[in-house]
């Protein structure tokens, strides 16, 4: 089991259990309960990638470029977005976004790019139209999205064979 996105696991788990418990399919509460987790969602996917970054940032000896690296490429990826994470990633070169556009399943960014607007939605708007039934795959997705982020930002010895491999997730 991957340990990527625990704490959104934990809660579609506890927020499914008491969708079935209570009978509360197809109502109100169980609308708000899936907005609540893909908020949760991208929160989580914004500290994945974060430590993802940090991680790549370790293996420099420099303590201070190490710091000034990271709290640009936070200032950088302000949005978790396929696009963004996509131009974020481009940053490191060619062939770290080579990495990432090989292995991204298109039905998968589908599922992912939708959840992150629908999260936009939810902050800025009327709310979300994704069902909670939708949630498993959507969780799925983005948890290969981060194992394809951090293939790409791999020191380039170990990500260079990674082109096309299965994710191991």
């Amino acid at each position: 089991m991957s340990k990527k996105l625990l704490r959104t696991k934990s809660i579609y788990d506890a927020c499914s259990l008491h969708i079935k418990e209570s009978g509360a399919s197809d109502t109100e509460i169980e609308s708000y309960l899936t907005q609540h987790i893909l908020v949760a969602m991208c929160a989580d996917i914004q500290q994945e990638i974060y430590s993802i970054l940090e991680n790549r940032l370790s293996h420099t000896q420099d303590r201070e470029v190490r710091e000034f690296a990271f709290a640009t490429g936070k200032k950088i990826l302000r949005s978790i977005g396929k696009k963004e994470v996509s131009g974020f990633i481009s940053n490191f070169g060619p062939r770290a976004k080579q990495v990432l556009d090989a292995n991204l399943d298109d039905k998968e960014v589908t599922l992912y790019s939708n959840a992150v607007k629908n999260r936009h939605d939810i902050a800025h708007n009327n709310g979300s139209n994704i069902t909670f039934k939708e949630l498993g795959d959507i969780i799925d997705a983005a948890v290969n999205f981060i194992t394809t982020i951090e293939l790409s930002l791999a020191a380039p010895t170990s990500a260079s064979t990674a082109v096309n491999l299965e994710r191991n997730v």
